[in-house]
């Protein structure tokens, strides 16, 4: 008898344990033999992990070894091992969601599924004299976002939809109304609605319909990420593209979006912006000051930093003091600021900062996008321990964000 990760299950097995759903019901009895169909139940349902009677068939894969094969290696299973090692250099595997993580990267890289690591960061440009040393940075964070007055407000139609929605006598129509003022906005959060975010069973073909299906706070969440997106769509290619950026972004903020709905009593749109929004202040560094990002992705490649870490030693600041500075400075619920300026970890988290920085490290160690950064940053054990979930979780949050990503990128950047 043994737990078994849903991945790791194979048709013929037989459960030691009823399984039970989130929600309280009872999907497959006890001594049920596995076919096709119950594995297809288990993950519509998301379970990740279930007891079975004899693990035999699958403790070898179920440990990350592959089966004996007489030394072949046709899954490029050593070539997985390297490119994880990278990966996972900065992490403790002796942690159970660190090791679940690890095992259902490792099935997938050997599988390949995903691509290898990115090429190393360009050096710095010039700036004027190639001779002459990076300028100093600015002293601050509140320092770096003075410096660009395109900063300085955020878009009224935020607010607006949050004065709406706060006034229990506006109608759908009215709100979907203010949406509909914004063509672009508009477009883009109904191309949201109809990707596997929602995964609705009908298109939504009108906001006014979006607004009842989906929920006037939800949408209004999801405008905020669509238009800080918008804001930055123009960052220099030295160090990172956009496309890898946003892949990141939303990687993160699918994987904290799936984690709390498994931890429950939070809001799960707000958690998706979250972790959409969690590394805005790198966006802001990128734009002010490629050079000095450039330098501090090359320091953290050498020396085996997290690139926050080396972004610590080269300003003096990272890009979470960053995002919460310019959340605060947009007059941004406070919540959101907490957890986009506390997902490095640290003390008092707030229980949304923990679900993002959880987010935030599966999505480095599965290879979602590029942040700069090759390998994970460490996972703050505290934080875990917050959400209070069984590790098995990983995978099927892992899974879940695979068939997001792509699509909600391609509805954010049109």
């Amino acid at each position: 008898m043994g737990k078994v990760d849903i991945d790791d299950l194979r048709c013929g097995m037989a459960l030691s344990c009823d399984v039970v759903g989130k929600n309280g019901r009872k999907l497959l009895c006890a001594g049920t033999v596995l076919e096709p169909g119950h594995l297809r139940v288990l993950r519509i349902w998301g379970v990740g992990a279930v007891d079975v009677a004899d693990v035999t068939a699958g403790a070898g894969e179920a440990a990350g070894h592959a089966p004996d094969n007489g030394g072949e290696d046709p899954g490029g299973q050593d070539a997985a091992r390297e490119l994880l090692a990278r990966r996972f250099a900065l992490a403790d595997r002796s942690h159970p969601a660190m090791d679940a993580l690890y095992r259902c990267c490792l099935r997938e890289f050997e599988r390949g599924d995903r691509c290898p690591l990115p090429p190393a960061p360009p050096d710095p440009p010039a700036q004027g004299d190639a001779s002459k040393p990076l300028s100093d940075p600015p002293a601050g964070p509140e320092a770096l976002l003075a410096g660009d007055a395109s900063l300085a407000s955020f878009p009224d139609i935020y607010f607006r939809l949050r004065e709406a929605i706060a006034d229990p006598g506006a109608s759908a129509g009215h709100i979907a109304g203010i949406i509909g003022s914004d063509p672009g906005l508009a477009a883009t959060l109904l191309r949201l609605a109809n990707s596997p975010f929602y995964g609705l069973s009908r298109p939504i073909d009108s906001l006014a319909r979006g607004v009842l299906l989906i929920g006037a706070g939800e949408l209004a969440q999801l405008a905020l990420g669509v238009a800080v997106a918008d804001r930055f769509r123009d960052i220099p290619a030295c160090c990172l593209t956009m496309r890898q950026v946003w892949e990141h972004a939303v990687g993160c903020g699918v994987l904290a979006r799936v984690l709390a709905a498994h931890v429950g009593g939070v809001s799960q749109e707000r958690l998706f912006v979250a972790g959409l929004l969690h590394d805005l202040g790198r966006l802001v560094m990128l734009r002010r000051l490629p050079g000095h990002m450039a330098a501090a992705m090359a320091l953290a490649r050498k020396e085996g930093l997290p690139v926050a870490a080396a972004e610590r030693r080269l300003f003096g600041f990272d890009h979470a003091a960053v995002g919460r500075a310019l959340l605060a400075l947009w007059r941004l619920p406070p919540e959101l600021a907490e957890a986009v300026g506390g997902h490095h970890g640290g003390e008092d988290m707030s229980l949304d900062a923990c679900i993002v920085h959880v987010a935030d490290v599966a999505t480095v160690a599965a290879g979602l996008g590029f942040n700069g950064s090759v390998a994970a940053p460490p996972l703050d054990p505290a934080a875990w321990d917050a959400l209070g979930l069984d590790p098995s979780v990983m995978t099927v949050a892992l899974s879940q964000a695979r068939r997001q990503v792509d699509d909600i990128v391609s509805s954010l950047l049109g």
